[in-house]
C-alpha cells in the first residue's frame, strides 16, 4: 500500500529532529556548566532604521522585510505590485538590538563565545559598546569569545546591517573590474556573498535586505571542546574500515571516545595546548547494512557518538551524527560515445531520477526547516532518488540533509556560485572559507552524492557574450576567468577531497545545441523555451545527464487570488505581465497550447489549466526520452520542484505546496 504524502512527512520530520538534536549532542547539562552548552539568544530582540530613533519588536531568526511586515510597516512584498515598492530596503542600514543577561554561575564558565549562524550580510557586531567584529558572508557561521567583554548583569548586544548595495558598490570600486550581472540591475551581487536569488531572477522577484537569518547563541565551556568531525570509509573485499577524525580546541588533556550504536569502537588522547587539535579513532565494520537511494535498498543509519572526556572522566563536549555506510562514484569516463557522467553507488551504476530545488521562499528564516523537509517528502512521494541543490539559492538546513538521509534522496550540492566572483585576496579567502565550513557540514551524510563549483558559469563565459556586453577583453578578461576558474578547478576540488566527497567543476559540462553537448558530460537541456523548440526536441536532445530542462507553468488562481486584487485577475492584466519574470514572457506558453492542443483559452483559469497540462506534456515527453535512452543517459533531474514566491515559473509545486498536473506525470514515470 502507498505510504500517504503525511506520513512520509511525520516520518522525515522525527528524523529530521532527531539527527538535528543528535548533532547538536542535546542532552541534560552538567552542574557548573562543565559541559560545552549552547544557550540560544534569540528572544527580546528589537529593530530600527539606523537613521530614526523607533525601537520595534524583532523575531530572530528573520529578515528585515518580515519584521517591517510583521510591525505593519511595509505592504506585503508578493502583494500586487508591492515588491516594487519595498526596494528602497536594501539602501538603508538596519541595527538589531538585544540584551544578554548575565548571572554569577554563568559568568564562572572559562570560555563563552557568541555565535551567529548566519549574518545577512554585511554586519558589525558591538557588545557593550565594543565593536566584536565584522562579518561580511551570508553562508558562514560568524563568531567571537566575549568572556572578557561580559559584564554582570545586563549586556548590550548590538548587530548593525550595512546596505548590501552600498557595500557591494565599494567592493566593485575596490576590484575596479564590472563583472556579469545578467540579473541584477544594480551590478552589485557579484561582490557580495549573499543569495544571487535575492537579486532577481527569472522566476523571483528582486528583493534584497538583510537580517539575522540563522540563530543565535552562547556557546559556553571548560577546558576543552569539539570543532568538527569526519568519518572515512574504506571499503575493503570483507569489510569496511572507518576513520572517525575528532578536532577539538582547548587546553586540557582530554580523550576522545566513540560509540557505534551503543557500543564502544575506541579512544583517543587528544594533544594538549592551546592550539586546535585532533585525534583520530580507527575500527572496522563487516561490509553489510549498506545504505542505498531509495529504489535501490534500504537507508540503514547508524548512530555515531563521540564524547571528549577530561582525565576525571568528566564529560566536556559530545556530538553524534547519523552514518550510512556507503560507496559513491562519480565516473567521468572516456567511452565510444564521449564522456560518461555516472553515479555508482556500493559498486553499482545508477540512473538518477530527480529534480533542481530553490529556496522555497524569498525569505529563508520564514520557510524554515519543515519548508525543506516537505520538499524531502515530495521527492520520495514521487519515486525521487536525487535533487539538485541549484547555486543561486542557499545551502539547506540540516534538517534537511537528515530527512534525505532517512528517505534515501540523494543530494547533488552547488556551491553558492551563479555568478563570476572577484576571486583574489580578502574575497578569494573568504569565500575559501565559507566552502571549507559548509563541505565539513555535509560531508558525513550518506545522501551526499557530488558537489559542483557553480551554475552555468563555464558556458556562459564562453556562448553567452559576456565579453562583449561588459566589455572584458584582454588583461581584464584574463584576470577575471583565470581566478575563477583556479576557485573551481583547483580550491574548490581540494576541499571536497579532503572531504570525501566527489566533485564536479562546473554544471553543465556540455552546452545544448550542438551533438558534441549530447556526448559529454552533464548537459542543460533549454531548447525547449529558451530556444523556442517544440516538445518533440525533447527526443532528440538527450545527454548524457541532463541536470536541467523544463517548461513553465501559472499556479492554480485560488493561489494568486491570495496576493492579487480581483479586480487584476484577468488575462492580460498588467499583475500578470508584471508577475511574469522571464524574458520569454508568456509567450512560449500560448504557443505550446496552441501547437499541443488547438486550444485558445478565453478566460484566466482556461489558461492556467492549459498551461498546467502542456507543462505536464513536456516534462513527460523529456522524462521519456531520458528513460529510454538508458544507459546512454545516467540522469534526468528537472527544473524545477518548487517555487519561492507565488508566481509563474518551471516549478512542479506551486508557493502553496501544492502539486500541478506534471508532478503527478513525473511520479507515474519516476515509479518504473
Amino acid at each position: 500500500m502507498a505510504r500517504s504524502r503525511n506520513s512520509i512527512r511525520s516520518k522525515l520530520v522525527q528524523a529530521a529532529l532527531h539527527g538535528a538534536l543528535i548533532a547538536a549532542g542535546a542532552m541534560p547539562a552538567e552542574s557548573g556548566f562543565t559541559q560545552c552548552t549552547a544557550v540560544p539568544v534569540n528572544d527580546g530582540w528589537a529593530f530600527r532604521r539606523s537613521t530614526t530613533r523607533t525601537w520595534h519588536p524583532a523575531k530572530v531568526p528573520g529578515e528585515v522585510h518580515t519584521d517591517l511586515l510583521r510591525n505593519s510597516l511595509i505592504p506585503d512584498p508578493y502583494s500586487n505590485f508591492n515588491a516594487d515598492s519595498v526596494q528602497w530596503i536594501e539602501d538603508k542600514d538596519w541595527e538589531f538590538t538585544c540584551t544578554i543577561n548575565a548571572d554569577e554561575a554563568f559568568l564562572k564558565n572559562e570560555h563563552v563565545d557568541l555565535v551567529f549562524k548566519g549574518l545577512d550580510t554585511f554586519a558589525e557586531v558591538w557588545l557593550n559598546d565594543s565593536l566584536l567584529g565584522k562579518a561580511d558572508n551570508m553562508f558562514r557561521t560568524w563568531e567571537w569569545p566575549i568572556k572578557e567583554t561580559l559584564r554582570p548583569g545586563p549586556n548590550a548586544l548590538k548587530v548593525v546591517f550595512r546596505s548590501p548595495i552600498a557595500e557591494g558598490r565599494k567592493l566593485r570600486d575596490a576590484y575596479g573590474i564590472q563583472l556579469p550581472h545578467d540579473n541584477d540591475p544594480s551590478g552589485v551581487s557579484p561582490y557580495v556573498r549573499k543569495a544571487a536569488y535575492q537579486f532577481g531572477w527569472d522566476f523571483a522577484p528582486r528583493l534584497v535586505g538583510c537580517g539575522i537569518w540563522q540563530p543565535v547563541e552562547l556557546r559556553c565551556w571548560n577546558g576543552a571542546r569539539i570543532t568538527g568531525l569526519r568519518v572515512e570509509q574504506h571499503f575493503t573485499a570483507d569489510g569496511i574500515r572507518l576513520d572517525v577524525a575528532v578536532n577539538t580546541t582547548g587546553n586540557a588533556n582530554a580523550t576522545v571516545h566513540c560509540s557505534l550504536d551503543g557500543a564502544p569502537i575506541g579512544k583517543q588522547a587528544k594533544g594538549a595546548g592551546p592550539t586546535a587539535s585532533n585525534a583520530t579513532v580507527h575500527f572496522s565494520v563487516p561490509l553489510k547494512s549498506l545504505w542505498w537511494p531509495d529504489g535501490s535498498g534500504e537507508q540503514n543509519l547508524h548512530n555515531l557518538h563521540v564524547e571528549l572526556r577530561d582525565p576525571r572522566g568528566e564529560l566536556l563536549d559530545s556530538t553524534a551524527r547519523h552514518i550510512g555506510f556507503r560507496s559513491i562514484e562519480l565516473q567521468q569516463r572516456e567511452d565510444s560515445i564521449g564522456h560518461s557522467f555516472t553515479f555508482v553507488i556500493n559498486g553499482k551504476p545508477l540512473f538518477m531520477k530527480g529534480c533542481n530545488i530553490v529556496p522555497p521562499d524569498m525569505f529563508p528564516s520564514r520557510a524554515g526547516d519543515s519548508a525543506w523537509v516537505a520538499l524531502v517528502s515530495d521527492a520520495q512521494r514521487a519515486h525521487m532518488n536525487m535533487v539538485r541543490i541549484w547555486a543561486g539559492g542557499i545551502y539547506p538546513p540540516n534538517a534537511f540533509f537528515d530527512a534525505c538521509d532517512t528517505a534515501g534522496i540523494l543530494v547533488w550540492q552547488d556551491l553558492m556560485f551563479a555568478n563570476l566572483v572577484p576571486a583574489e585576496g580578502a574575497f578569494r579567502n573568504n569565500i575559501t572559507e565559507e566552502v571549507k565550513e559548509q563541505v565539513a557540514r555535509l560531508s558525513t551524510h550518506p545522501c551526499v552524492a557530488v558537489v559542483c563549483g557553480n551554475n552555468e558559469l563555464d558556458v556562459a563565459w564562453k556562448n553567452w557574450g559576456w565579453q562583449e556586453k561588459y566589455k572584458l577583453h584582454g588583461a581584464d578578461s584574463e584576470r577575471v576567468i583565470q581566478a575563477n576558474r583556479d576557485l573551481w578547478t583547483q580550491v574548490f576540488p581540494a576541499i571536497a577531497s579532503n572531504a570525501g566527497l566527489p566533485y564536479t567543476w562546473t554544471s553543465p559540462l556540455s552546452n545544448w545545441g550542438h551533438a558534441a553537448g549530447l556526448r559529454n558530460g552533464d548537459l542543460h537541456y533549454w531548447g525547449v523555451w529558451h530556444g523556442d523548440g517544440s516538445f518533440d526536441a525533447f527526443a532528440d536532445n538527450v545527454g548524457r545527464f541532463v541536470s536541467e530542462y523544463g517548461f513553465q507553468s501559472w499556479p492554480d488562481s485560488a493561489l494568486l487570488a491570495k496576493y492579487i486584487d480581483a479586480g487584476l485577475l484577468h488575462l492580460g492584466s498588467d499583475a500578470l505581465r508584471w508577475r511574469q519574470r522571464s524574458y520569454k514572457t508568456d509567450t512560449p506558453i500560448w504557443e505550446a497550447i496552441q501547437h499541443e492542443s488547438d486550444e485558445q483559452p478565453k478566460t484566466l483559469n482556461d489558461f492556467i489549466e492549459a498551461s498546467q497540462q502542456v507543462q505536464a506534456l513536456a516534462y513527460e515527453m523529456a522524462i521519456k526520452a531520458h528513460l529510454k535512452k538508458q544507459t546512454w543517459c545516467m540522469g534526468t533531474l528537472f527544473w524545477q520542484l518548487n517555487d519561492c514566491w507565488p508566481g509563474p515559473s518551471w516549478s512542479l509545486i506551486d508557493y502553496g505546496g501544492n502539486w500541478k498536473p506534471g508532478m503527478y506525470a513525473v511520479q507515474r514515470l519516476y515509479a518504473h
